[in-house]
């Protein structure tokens, strides 16, 4: 069976429905004439609608995608993509920034913002990842993230107690060190920092075998960049200092960075900005101790 295009997809629900053209284009705000162009694939709808498109048609905004070829699809998202995949997250998060410090003695609204911006943010970066061709399951509407992320305000998120372990977080940024130690800091985890992958080096040869628990080394850092320090810490003669575990940090997240990190003996990956819970469930898996 021939697989459908976008246009020749839209156009069949369309008649599902029994809508016309004109009545399609009345209730999405648009001309008919646009509807048109959309069903004989001369145009792609504004990725800003298909949420409203797809409920009037009475599927999803991943079956609009999938049910197209990938030619068609990959169009329809590069099409928007300076557009709403990047302007609409950041005026939230931008609008979002505003209200936290209007409501900064209000938890409630304060969390709710601040849920915003993280997602948004994640969007964002997902968007980004598409514009570079990467696959990214995270991808789709704004606005449904948003309702699934409000869904998610209630519910028991699980707590992570590293006391009595000692993690050395290599990271030249002052602000990243400061989102991670506000990330950790309720783990009961004891932090040290070094400025870049040589400091870092370092600060494994002069400590003790098993001092540290675990690396949260950054990749992109001046003087030694994190896959030669992961490459000169495995190096080490002392087989306890040589094996500790060393989780990669980085916002490139294409393949080739992740067999980078892999060759130098990384043994996970995870991507900027943080997302706690993914770095938090990483970090638990190769630290020893049960909380």
């Amino acid at each position: 069976m021939t697989q459908s295009t976008i246009g020749s997809f839209i156009r069949s629900l369309r008649l599902e429905k029994g809508l016309t053209q004109l009545a399609l284009a009345e209730k999405l705000h648009v001309t008919d004439k646009a509807v048109s162009k959309w069903e004989r694939d001369l145009s792609y709808p504004d990725i800003r609608i298909l949420p409203q498109l797809a409920d009037i048609l009475g599927v999803t905004v991943s079956d609009l995608l999938r049910e197209s070829d990938g030619e068609s699809s990959n169009a329809l998202l590069k099409q928007n993509m300076n557009y709403s995949d990047l302007r609409a997250p950041l005026h939230i998060i931008l609008g979002c920034a505003d209200l936290l410090e209007t409501y900064k003695d209000n938890p409630v609204k304060f969390k709710r913002y601040l849920d915003a911006i993280r997602v948004s943010g994640e969007y964002l970066l997902s968007a980004v990842n598409r514009m570079h061709g990467e696959d990214d399951k995270s991808s789709g509407a704004l606005e449904e993230l948003l309702e699934v992320n409000e869904g998610r305000r209630n519910s028991t998120e699980p707590a992570y107690d590293f006391k009595g372990c000692r993690i050395l977080i290599a990271e030249d940024i002052k602000v990243n060190q400061e989102i991670a130690r506000e990330i950790l800091k309720t783990t009961n985890a004891e932090l040290e920092f070094a400025e870049n992958g040589q400091i870092c080096v370092d600060m494994v040869k002069e400590k003790p075998g098993g001092y540290y628990d675990l690396i949260l080394m950054d990749i992109m850092m001046p003087q030694l960049n994190g896959i030669e320090a992961a490459r000169q810490i495995r190096s080490l003669p002392d087989k306890e200092r040589a094996s500790v575990p060393i989780i990669a940090m980085t916002a490139n997240a294409e393949e080739q960075d992740r067999v980078a990190a892999f060759d130098a003996g990384m043994n996970a990956f995870v991507e900027k900005p943080f997302n706690a819970d993914i770095l938090l469930q990483q970090m638990k898996e190769f630290i020893a101790r049960e909380p």
